[in-house]
């Protein structure tokens, strides 16, 4: 089932865009996309031991995202000091959005931590793959995919679930997150 996304700013706002509302906007919607792609695995038939994994595949599957809108803002050529504060921005909420979602499943705590210190990991990880809007880009697929296979087991039920990540859910990440950078960056 695919997720439907609001991707366009409102009519009614009138002012110019800071990049913290461009980080605001894609952290929301990178939020959204990583629980439905969470979702898809486990109506895949994939399973999660406990939401710990869970939580974990939707880390994975934001910091690919996050890394996803960097290369986009660096290919579109982006003033760096304006790339900086969306990135930061994102960062920022992202963190704000996974640390109140983890306080809710697992009580209080520091989790903001962990999910930045994952974020800035896989952004170096990835970084060392070719990016391209058009192309195959199966090595950042295939990383993301080994990363969620790390996270969820190689039992028999989830030995195949680098084929769906790498096949599927990757492919449909970056295809709406181009629609939606698209959408916010150029309006």
């Amino acid at each position: 089932m695919a997720i439907r996304i609001k991707s366009k700013w409102s009519k009614t706002v009138k002012r110019k865009k800071t990049p913290e509302d461009y980080g605001s906007a894609l952290s929301f919607i990178s939020w959204r996309l990583s629980l439905d792609k969470a979702k898809t695995l486990h109506g895949e038939d994939f399973e999660y031991e406990n939401d710990h994994q869970r939580v974990s595949i939707i880390v994975e599957y934001m910091s690919f995202q996050v890394h996803l809108v960097d290369r986009l803002l660096f290919e579109d050529n982006m003033d760096s000091e304006f790339r900086a504060q969306v990135m930061n921005s994102l960062g920022k909420q992202s963190a704000r959005i996974m640390q109140e979602n983890c306080e809710d499943l697992f009580g209080p705590g520091d989790y903001r931590k962990g999910y930045i210190n994952t974020l800035n990991l896989r952004s170096t990880e990835y970084s060392e793959f070719e990016f391209s809007r058009n192309g195959s880009n199966y090595s950042l697929y295939r990383h993301l995919s080994k990363k969620c296979q790390d996270v969820m087991g190689y039992s028999q039920t989830n030995k195949w679930v680098m084929d769906q990540i790498i096949d599927i859910d990757s492919v449909e990440i970056l295809k709406k997150i181009l629609e939606v950078y698209d959408s916010v960056t150029k309006s």
